[in-house]
């Protein structure tokens, strides 16, 4: 556990130095999308005032998707591309199994960082606002917003181990913009009733489960995934892909 919390800390003292970029990163596209589609859309009555209440948990979500894979997937993808930095910290006192759940840990922490930051930046732009109905239970928040790291920062590992380093970039376009997409951030799973059977087919994008965990600790009014079925999501995805994650990276990194 020492190697282990050694390497976390090295980790986390690198985001540190480097936190201005990383915030400006995380937090720019959360906050332009408030602006426009929070404050002058509404204002030009184009888009519906409860938009802006739907889209505030959404928006954290997304945010925590990337800031997840991001703090994983790249640092990854320059290690395997030809530093070979993980070489040396497979040469600490710690398995192999050890050092991917770190980065899984170190990526989960950024993630719960820039949601946690997201939210009060975006109330904050929205707070004379009429029409906007967020109140966070920090009591449900929390908890999901790690749970929310964790399987973001998962996915980010079993992204970065599964792709070769040059075609990272098209992950973003391939990948991860359609889950944002049909990832339910802009809309309530619960009001896709109206597709009937298809709405289940949602399901199989991990940040519908995101989006309503955060929808059911920010927005409680508004209607939201039965909370069992909420929790076994992202349990399920975030299991599913600490094991794919951790059993590629043994096998890219062990040559």
């Amino acid at each position: 556990m020492t190697a282990f919390f050694a390497l976390l800390r090295r980790d986390l003292l690198v985001a540190a130095r480097n936190a201005v970029p990383l915030l400006m990163a995380t937090l720019t596209q959360p906050v332009l999308v408030v602006l426009v589609f929070g404050n002058i859309l509404p204002r030009l009555h184009l888009v519906a005032s409860e938009f802006r209440t739907v889209m505030v948990p959404g928006l954290m979500s997304i945010t925590m998707l990337m800031a997840g894979v991001q703090g994983v997937l790249i640092p990854l993808s320059i290690d395997l591309g030809g530093s070979r930095e993980v070489d040396e910290r497979l040469l600490a006192p710690i398995s192999v199994l050890g050092v991917s759940i770190q980065k899984v840990v170190a990526g989960a922490i950024h993630a719960g960082t820039a949601g946690t930051l997201a939210l009060p930046a975006m109330m904050l732009l929205m707070h004379q606002v009429a029409g906007v109905e967020v109140h966070p239970r920090w009591e449900l928040l929390v908890p999901l917003v790690v749970l929310s790291g964790l399987l973001s920062a998962a996915f980010g590992l079993t992204l970065g181990t599964q792709v070769q380093p040059r075609y990272s970039g098209l992950l973003f376009a391939v990948v991860l913009g359609p889950l944002m997409l049909f990832g339910c951030a802009y809309y309530p799973w619960m009001g896709l009733a109206v597709l009937g059977p298809v709405k289940y087919l949602f399901l199989l994008n991990p940040l519908v489960f995101m989006s309503e965990a955060m929808r059911m600790s920010v927005t409680p009014d508004v209607p939201h995934m039965p909370a069992p079925l909420l929790l076994g999501g992202l349990l399920a995805f975030t299991a599913l892909f600490v094991f794919l994650g951790t059993r590629a990276f043994a096998r890219r990194t062990i040559l």
